[in-house]
């Protein structure tokens, strides 16, 4: 029996991510769910492959605007406690944090990431992350520390300060975004290029430079962890 991987999703993606192509094409049970419409989640048993919560243009911040959110966060502590494989991705990474009871806002300076910055692995993400990896944000809202969790990333920009993070076993959070496509970076670029230019930014010949020359480093790094961190697929 089919082990279902479940997937998160909180906007209308131009395709499905480089992720979600990669863990179907090694044969797990992609399940994907959108509650923000109205699509239902489910109630783990512990058995399943793993959970992936994505990002979204919704802000932990506005938690009390998007019911949705907070039965994702019931997920999550389900995941966490059934020790279920779960990766959080951007705003997933910040609802994980928030569960943990971490605080998750803008940077005080209220800078912004769009586009490429250089991260480093700490001590901690040495077995899980290369020495140094130039990886894609988008996102305006960023995580504190949760207590007991390792700090897996940092970031070198103050715009993009920590980057991954891990709880226990079975949870980790990254900051940033290994899963875009040049298709979906193209809807960002149409539909948020309002914010390019605000600091912390990057202009957008800077982002197109950005990812021809780091996103094939980025999805390489990103289809061995998800095969490390999810395993292969139940027979």
């Amino acid at each position: 029996m089919s082990r279902p991987l479940y997937v998160i999703e909180h906007w209308a993606l131009a395709e499905p991510d480089a992720g979600r192509r990669h863990l179907i094409a090694r044969g797990h049970d992609v399940r994907v769910i959108e509650p923000w419409r109205g699509e239902v989640l489910p109630d783990l048993t512990g058995e399943e492959a793993g959970v992936m919560v994505m990002g979204g243009p919704q802000m932990v911040t506005d938690l009390a605007d998007h019911p949705y959110l907070s039965d994702e966060c019931r997920l999550i502590e389900q995941a966490m406690e059934k020790s279920v494989p779960l990766v959080g991705v951007c705003l997933g990474s910040q609802l994980v944090a928030h569960v943990l009871g971490a605080a998750v806002g803008p940077l005080t300076d209220g800078s912004q990431c769009f586009g490429y910055y250089p991260t480093r692995s700490t001590g901690d993400g040495s077995g899980l992350l290369p020495e140094r990896l130039v990886t894609l944000n988008g996102n305006a809202e960023h995580w504190s520390l949760p207590e007991g969790a390792r700090l897996l990333a940092m970031g070198e920009s103050e715009a993009a300060p920590r980057q991954a993070f891990s709880y226990g076993e079975t949870t980790i959070g990254l900051q940033f975004h290994p899963e875009v496509t040049r298709p979906i970076l193209d809807q960002w670029q149409r539909d948020y290029g309002h914010v390019i230019g605000l600091p912390g930014t990057q202009p957008r010949a800077e982002q197109d430079e950005g990812f021809g020359r780091h996103d094939p480093a980025l999805k390489a790094w990103y289809g061995r962890f998800l095969d490390t961190w999810f395993g292969p697929p139940a027979a």
